[in-house]
């Protein structure tokens, strides 16, 4: 038999399963795959021995080096069952040609595993994503920046880019530099705290132009004393990422200590906006950004293969999210019909997620295609499509992008019904301008007559979603 590999493990064991204790006993158990990926099945019911050893050879079998080496079945009343079958963090995941139930324990990259955080409460919260650099990010934050400050509002921009940090030498000059950057607070607030001092010591105000009552408040990834001993940072990263141990016992992860940290700047009365530069990439600091802060996510990326490649990995992770279906649940349950044809709506957080071409061309023709690919991309990864018609094709719309159909004679155990409001790409169009953008040498470039030719579209619809009624409660 081939070598067995990470890929086939997941679908071999569910095979195994299902054949030798059905597809119901397969859909109610847990799997658990252990951090450095070997798996094991927690089935809901009580096994006997005979049925344990028979299922352990097949899996053993079947699995090879991805088989636990201590135990790889267990039923119901066994030692630590209960334990891995009430995990809150198992998702509902792909394995070969069925859903299986999956704790999926992890040494790094765990805050992948949260389920994205309802909406924050006012100030509105955007976050700046992209998997690379290049892509106009960074420009398009501080130009948003600038824009609302122009327009009277208060605005935090924070830099949680600490590998590849750029907000604090983008607006921030040596003088207005605090003391503190967001590299120092994950690392103090598990040891010294964060009193109103540090805190104070984490903002710089910057001096781009604004109008009455506007400002731009700028927490940089590194702060003044970060530069003066640059030699230490390296050090600071490796424990900014760590988790903190609570006084009573819990843990907080990255994203937990983000989440902390943003909160505590999300005061109504002082900001009419966040914006939040993330980290580029998959890295778990990405994480805490894209679904821990309940913001507005924007994907930034330009028209080219490595952009689809890299928001198709991203994608199809969210898209678990999705999952476990509670139709199909109350179905295996025989839950009375009236009940089981309740349709469910799309989750929030979905119509929170937005495309951004960057250096987009400026005839709208020539972006369809960019549209076009990014709804592909949506669609092959389970947004827009439901998530079980493997057997099913659903033709791409030539309308609206939020204009998803539905083949009402898809047979009802195939597919889950779910209403679909996927938002059209925003462009950032090509301007040779802002391609080394420094707001604080060429302050020309912040005048709204040119600035909105090439940022309008993105500039828009901020100012739409920031006026919203949720936005302003």
């Amino acid at each position: 038999m081939a070598t067995v590999r990470f890929d086939d493990s997941l679908p071999r064991l569910a095979a195994v399963v299902r054949s030798e204790l059905g597809n119901e006993a397969l859909q109610a158990g847990t799997v658990l795959r252990d951090a450095v990926g070997c798996l094991a099945f927690f089935a809901a019911e009580p096994l006997d021995e005979i049925r344990i050893d028979r299922l352990s050879l097949a899996l053993r079998e079947v699995l090879g080096a991805y088989a636990r080496s201590d135990r790889v079945v267990a039923g119901s009343e066994d030692y630590g069952s209960a334990i891995v079958r009430d995990d809150p963090s198992a998702l509902t995941v792909a394995a070969g040609d069925c859903y299986v139930r999956l704790v999926d324990r992890r040494l790094v990259g765990a805050d992948w595993l949260h389920v994205p955080t309802p909406p924050a409460p006012p100030p509105p919260r955007f976050v700046f994503a992209s998997l690379k650099g290049g892509v106009g990010r960074s420009t398009a934050l501080a130009v948003v920046a600038a824009h609302l400050a122009s327009h009277g509002q208060r605005v935090l921009a924070v830099d949680l880019d600490m590998e590849a940090p750029g907000l604090g030498a983008l607006l921030l000059t040596p003088e207005t530099l605090p003391d503190f950057g967001v590299i120092d607070a994950l690392v103090e607030n598990g040891l010294s705290g964060l009193d109103e001092r540090f805190l104070a010591d984490l903002v710089g105000p910057c001096s781009v132009p604004t109008s009455k009552g506007g400002r731009i408040d700028v927490i940089p990834a590194f702060g003044r004393r970060s530069l003066e001993h640059p030699a230490d940072v390296l050090a600071k990263i490796a424990r900014a990422y760590a988790e903190d141990v609570r006084p009573d016992g819990t843990v907080a992860t990255l994203l937990d200590q983000v989440r902390v940290l943003i909160d505590g700047f999300a005061d109504p009365t002082r900001y009419d906006a966040i914006l939040v530069d993330a980290r580029a990439g998959l890295h778990e600091t990405a994480a805490s950004a894209l679904l821990g802060l309940g913001a507005e996510v924007l994907f930034f990326g330009l028209d080219e293969p490595q952009t689809f490649q890299g928001y198709a990995v991203l994608l199809a992770h969210l898209a678990r999210f999705l999952l476990p279906h509670p139709l199909l649940r109350e179905r295996r349950a025989g839950a009375p019909q009236g009940q089981a044809d309740q349709r469910p709506q799309v989750p929030e957080w979905v119509e929170r997620l937005t495309m951004v071409q960057g250096k987009a061309p400026a005839d709208a023709e020539e972006r369809g295609g960019f549209t076009q690919r990014c709804q592909d991309l949506f669609m092959k990864a389970g947004f827009g499509s439901p998530p079980l018609a493997e057997k099913a094709e659903v033709s791409l719309p030539a309308g609206p992008f939020n204009d998803v159909p539905w083949d009402d004679d898809l047979a009802d155990e195939d597919v889950l019904p779910r209403e679909w409001a996927l938002r059209e790409p925003l462009a950032v169009l090509f301007d040779a301008r802002f391609q080394r953008f420094d707001p604080l040498q060429r302050r020309d470039l912040l005048s709204e007559t040119l600035y909105r030719t090439t940022f309008g579209n993105l500039l828009d619809w901020v100012d739409t979603i920031r006026k919203s009624p949720e936005a302003t409660l």
